[in-house]
């Protein structure tokens, strides 16, 4: 009995443990920028403008993403319709974290691409994320849970478009350590979050019915595919 009142309460308030955690994550990347701020200064005098600068960027837009999606977590209202079972969950945290593995991946003496493309890439892939946070607003959430259906901004054209921007800012993550190693990574990560957004949808069509119609006209992650 107490096991089962344990496992429904973490299951009920899993959405706002992961919004302290974004939060947590957001305090520590601007200690991050603000640690290394002397080797930016450094760059900028010795009149290295763009990597430094596309790189303050790239964080500030991922500073923004995760200040504003820590909190909707935890200012959310209660869901209308969520998984029972804990699979969904456990899908969901892989899907969200298995790309930090990227970060510690192994040196590999594979070609490496030049520093430019994965930097383009993280902040291409971080922009589309914070756009499709944006349209979602109070819709968003971590695990897979229903608060809304939304069709406008960038979810006219495409059904996940935070997905989509995962999937170019993490390849970007990719191709700045490529190796054996982080490309399995990224290939199981990505059956993963294919898999997410399965469990996403099958909610969605239990408490929206012409959520049916809207999938048949909208591409799950590539406008026009």
């Amino acid at each position: 009995m107490i096991f089962q009142n344990v496992k429904r309460f973490l299951l009920e308030n899993a959405n706002r443990f992961l919004g302290m955690l974004l939060g947590l994550l957001c305090v520590l990347k601007i200690y991050g920028l603000w640690k290394y701020r002397g080797e930016v200064q450094l760059a900028f005098s010795e009149n290295v403008f763009y990597f430094p600068s596309q790189l303050i960027v790239n964080n500030l837009v991922h500073i923004t993403y995760l200040a504003i999606a820590s909190s909707i977590l935890l200012l959310a209202r209660k869901p209308k319709r969520q998984y029972s079972q804990s699979t969904p969950i456990l899908i969901s945290l892989l899907g969200s974290f298995l790309p930090y593995l990227l970060l510690i991946a192994p040196v590999s003496e594979l070609p490496q691409i030049p520093i430019i493309v994965p930097v383009l890439f993280v902040f291409v892939g971080g922009l589309i994320s914070l756009i499709g946070l944006l349209s979602l607003r109070k819709s968003f959430s971590i695990t897979p849970e229903v608060r809304g259906f939304v069709v406008s901004g960038i979810y006219s054209f495409i059904r996940h478009p935070m997905y989509l921007g995962g999937f170019v800012s993490v390849a970007g993550i990719l191709l700045s350590s490529l190796s054996i190693f982080s490309l399995v990574v990224y290939l199981v990560w990505l059956v993963i979050q294919i898999w997410r957004a399965g469990l996403e949808e099958q909610l969605l069509l239990k408490e929206y019915p012409e959520y049916q119609k809207y999938r048949q006209k909208t591409a799950a992650f590539v406008p026009m595919i």
